[in-house]
């Protein structure tokens, strides 16, 4: 049993409300998320940690601002409340306040941007779960790594190592 007082459903509501709305305009730190979704939940830390699937450890840490967990584990954390761990414009401090106007014109570009992204993202991974379905995640790997090499980098095949039979090298110097 929670050693928490349960919130009402009304007050759950809006906090969760509010919760979402900092995380989609990235004024949502990590450890701010973590420990108002555990409120939310009415739980201990220990609770809320089994509840996700993770180590009571692992919370604490997090809600500290000592932990680096990893994605997995974050998304395991966010899922109950329809997150997940995604690129978010970085906060910075605005010396002037922009208009509405340009305000909202600066999120369309960065919704849009990030589509775009997230669309790239999965285009390269639907590739890569295709290249590792048919020749193994090593091979898939390191044919991707090839491929996203710019050309100066990538080693040369040994069709172009070979010396035309017209340029022998000069090996008496």
């Amino acid at each position: 049993m929670s050693k928490r007082k349960p919130m009402d459903k009304v007050q759950a509501r809006e906090r969760r409300n509010q919760l979402l709305e900092s995380a989609a305009s990235a004024k949502l730190s990590l450890t701010q998320g973590v420990r108002e979704m555990r409120a939310i939940s009415g739980m201990t830390q220990e609770e809320f940690a089994q509840h996700r699937g993770v180590s009571a450890r692992v919370i604490k840490a997090i809600e500290l601002g000592q932990g680096n967990p990893t994605v997995a584990t974050l998304n395991r954390i966010g899922e109950f409340f329809g997150l997940e761990v995604a690129f978010v414009p970085i906060r910075r401090a605005v010396k002037e306040q922009p208009d509405k106007e340009s305000a909202s014109a600066q999120e369309t570009i960065t919704v849009e941007t990030l589509m775009a992204g997230k669309k790239a993202l999965d285009e390269y991974f639907e590739k890569f779960a295709e290249l590792v379905a048919r020749n193994g995640f090593d091979s898939a790997n390191n044919l991707l790594q090839l491929e996203n090499t710019p050309q100066w980098d990538k080693p040369k095949t040994s069709a172009q190592t070979k010396t035309s039979p017209n340029k022998k090298k000069d090996r008496s110097s």
